[in-house]
């Protein structure tokens, strides 16, 4: 049983299970539209004057909305996250790179000073 305005629970789960490949630009339009009237209606209707059906409906669809807005919300702090360890990976690498330039010139000119050192004896 659905409430005047809103969308048959059934007919919610019908969509949501059949894949987006397998419906038509209408049916897939049509979705849109009446998935934004349900959730207009499910938020303006008091909750006293909502079915049991679309009380459940309605909580589910705010649950899902919460779960998907803290996902969004953990991948970017993850994204971040990723982020400064690259930016210090490369900081890491740099300094490395400078330690072992120093090292390899260093190692050459102690070379080249024992050379001449040899020589001149």
């Amino acid at each position: 049983m659905s409430d005047l305005g809103r969308k048959n629970v059934s007919d919610k789960v019908s969509e949501a299970i059949t894949p987006d490949n397998q419906k038509s630009t209408l049916e897939k339009t049509k979705e849109t539209v009446t998935d934004r009237v349900d959730e207009f209606a499910g938020k303006s209707i008091p909750e006293d004057q909502k079915s049991f059906g679309q009380t459940i409906s309605d909580k589910v669809q705010s649950g899902h909305e919460d779960a998907k807005e803290a996902v969004n919300k953990d991948q970017a702090t993850l994204a971040d996250t990723v982020g400064e360890y690259v930016e210090s990976a490369k900081e890491q690498a740099a300094n490395a790179a400078e330690y072992i330039s120093g090292v390899v010139s260093g190692g050459a000119e102690g070379a080249k000073k024992a050379a001449d050192d040899i020589t001149k004896k």
